[in-house]
């Protein structure tokens, strides 16, 4: 089934369809059906990508959220502190 494929093996397969495709030596019927599985191909790979970049979008907001409270615990750390005079 096509959305068990690693983002590699579905891009490998695009890239030896389209590679196909371009040598242009299939009987029309064939040269469709690759066309048909390149596309499908490449949506699987948009949809990997795409899900990859929200989690990394995801992470990056877990990551400032972590930096902020880190801040923000510094910056009651030192309103505790009295200053020497």
């Amino acid at each position: 089934m096509d959305s068990e494929l690693s983002f590699e093996a579905a891009f490998a397969e695009l890239e030896a369809t389209v590679h196909q495709l371009e040598t242009g030596n299939l009987p029309l019927a064939d040269a469709l059906a690759l066309y048909e599985r390149g596309i499908q191909l490449a949506r699987l790979c948009a949809s990997q990508l795409d899900t990859a970049e929200l989690r990394v979008q995801q992470l990056m907001v877990v990551a400032d959220d972590a930096d902020d409270a880190d801040i923000d615990e510094v910056d009651n750390e030192s309103d505790d502190e009295e200053e020497p005079f």
